[in-house]
C-alpha cells in the first residue's frame, strides 16, 4: 500500500485525495454497500468505546468528513521501504545480481520513463497500447471502465489513459493492468514491454526484470514518505 506517494487515485485519477478516495467504498454498492454517511455513523455510534475514542481525536465527533479524514492519516502510515530503497541507500548486498541487471533494464529499455519517483509510478496518465493495439490483441468488448481518464475529464484525448500504476509490493498485487486482465507477473512483464514500448524480450530478461519487481516487495514500517525518496546519485547509477 503506497497510495500516499500517487498524485491521485483509482486508475482514472478521480479522486484527487487520499481522503476523497476513502470516501468511495463505504457508499459503493459493490464494496462496502452502505447507503448513507449518516448510516454508517449510527452504526459505528453504536460501539460505545470506539466512538469514545473517536471523540479524543475529533472533538466535534463522528461524521463522513471525519471518518474519511481518519482513514487517509491512517493510509499515509502504510508505507513498506524494501530491499530496493537499502540498495539505493548504498548496501550493495541488499540486491542480487539478477535484481541489479533487472533493475539497468528497467532503465535501458524504457520502463523507468513513466514509472517515475519513489513510488515507481502513480505520477501520470498515459495510454494504454502506446506501441500496440492492447485491447484489439485482448479480444473482449470495450467497456466504460476502458475509456479511463476520459471519464473523469471527458476530453477524448485522454481515452484510454490511466495511471501509471506505482510497483511496490506489485508481486503481491494481481492482476495486472485496470481490466485486472493478467494474473501472472511475468506476463505482465511481457505484455507492457509488448504494448507500451514496442520489443520483444527474451526470456532472461523477462526473468531479470521480474526478479527486480520482487525485490519491491517491502515490510510495513510506519515512517515518513522521504524514507522511500532514494538518493538521487544512487538513483541514477548504471
Amino acid at each position: 500500500m503506497t497510495a500516499p506517494l500517487n498524485h491521485t487515485q483509482f486508475w482514472d485519477g478521480r479522486a484527487a485525495t487520499l481522503q476523497e478516495q476513502a470516501g468511495g467504498p463505504p457508499l459503493n454498492p459493490v464494496e462496502m454497500a452502505s447507503i448513507s454517511w449518516d448510516q454508517i455513523v449510527g452504526k459505528l455510534n453504536a460501539d460505545a468505546p470506539f466512538a469514545q475514542a473517536f471523540v479524543k481525536v475529533y472533538p466535534d465527533g463522528l461524521s463522513g468528513a471525519n471518518i474519511t479524514n481518519a482513514i487517509a492519516e491512517f493510509e499515509k502510515t502504510l508505507l513498506t521501504p524494501s530491499r530496493f530503497d537499502a540498495w539505493l541507500r548504498g548496501n550493495p548486498q541488499a540486491l542480487s545480481s539478477e535484481e541489479v541487471r533487472g533493475y539497468q533494464l528497467f532503465k535501458s529499455v524504457g520502463c523507468a520513463s513513466c514509472h517515475v519517483g519513489a513510488n515507481l509510478g502513480g505520477q501520470s496518465f498515459e495510454r494504454m497500447g502506446r506501441a500496440g493495439d492492447y485491447f484489439a490483441a485482448r479480444g473482449d468488448a470495450l467497456t466504460e471502465a476502458d475509456n479511463g481518464r476520459a471519464n473523469v475529464t471527458h476530453d477524448p484525448r485522454d481515452r484510454q489513459a490511466f495511471k501509471v500504476p506505482g510497483l511496490r509490493n506489485v508481486a503481491l498485487t494481481a492482476p495486472y493492468f485496470h481490466d485486472g486482465s493478467v494474473t501472472d507477473l511475468r506476463e505482465a512483464v511481457r505484455k507492457m514491454a509488448q504494448y507500451q514500448l514496442g520489443i520483444t524480450l527474451s526470456e532472461a530478461d523477462v526473468d531479470a526484470l521480474t526478479a527486480f519487481l520482487k525485490s519491491l516487495t517491502g515490510t510495513y514500517t510506519p515512517t515518513p514518505a522521504s524514507a522511500l525518496t532514494p538518493s538521487p546519485a544512487l538513483a541514477a547509477q548504471p
